[in-house]
């Protein structure tokens, strides 16, 4: 139900020309069971940064919980989960958002890091609307494992920059440059790094914070609704600081 990182020698470059390398060491490490989290598979996590200025938030700002997901564009698992935090979190009555951040696999090839690296450019030129509405489109488009997006029928030239047009990105010449622009990928490396620091087993990854005591718990795998939501009342109720 999700995929492993995989530990590499060498720091994994991104796979666009002109871009810089990410010196992000690969290699998920084991969570052990915590003896009072909701459900199989869910542990405590202790270093999972709190949603911040980088993160692309959907749904209120300061909300109470925060759900906070690592996903690979291209990870078939990540495809299974699909909209489903988005939708757990627009039925909670204001009580959670969520901040989706990014880790291609290197075993995805270019297009995990194209479809992450144009996922920020999306989202710096139109806001966290598009950021999300980009990367909803490539899940629901891509083939996965890598084999990215294919062409629309009727549709001329590149179709990351179309997807990226539709998702309100209308400047492609300056998603180009974004995309290739040092300073992107090493957002993206940090943003990779912090996974490695809350220990993150595979994509998709998925916490529950409860945001007045910093309270966390993870799960890797694409879980469905029920089962997250039940994790966010989960959360609600873990009052002690």
């Amino acid at each position: 139900m999700f995929e492993r990182t995989m530990l590499v020698p060498h720091p994994l470059k991104t796979w666009l020309a002109g871009a810089a390398l990410i010196a992000v060491p690969f290699g998920g490490a084991a969570t052990a069971q915590a003896q009072d989290s909701d459900g199989p598979g869910w542990h405590v996590a202790t270093a999972v940064s709190p949603i911040g200025a980088g993160d692309r938030v959907h749904g209120p700002a300061n909300a109470a919980l925060s759900v906070i997901v690592w996903l690979d564009p291209e990870c078939p698992y990540c495809k299974q989960l699909g909209m489903t935090p988005e939708t757990v979190v627009d039925g909670a009555a204001g009580r959670v958002n969520l901040a989706v951040r990014l880790y291609p696999l290197p075993f995805h090839g270019p297009n995990a890091m194209l479809a992450s690296l144009s996922a920020l450019c999306v989202g710096d030129q139109a806001g966290d609307v598009a950021y999300y509405r980009f990367l909803d489109a490539w899940l629901a488009m891509t083939g996965s494992n890598g084999q990215g997006i294919p062409a629309q029928p009727g549709q001329n030239g590149d179709p990351v920059a179309a997807l990226a047009r539709s998702a309100g990105a209308l400047d492609s010449a300056a998603l180009a440059t974004c995309t290739t622009a040092p300073a992107t990928s090493e957002r993206l490396g940090e943003e990779m790094r912090s996974a490695q620091r809350a220990h993150l087993g595979g994509t998709p990854s998925i916490a529950v914070r409860n945001n007045a005591n910093g309270k966390t718990i993870m799960v890797d795998g694409a879980i469905g609704d029920d089962e997250l939501r039940s994790a966010i009342e989960y959360m609600s109720k873990q009052t002690e600081r």
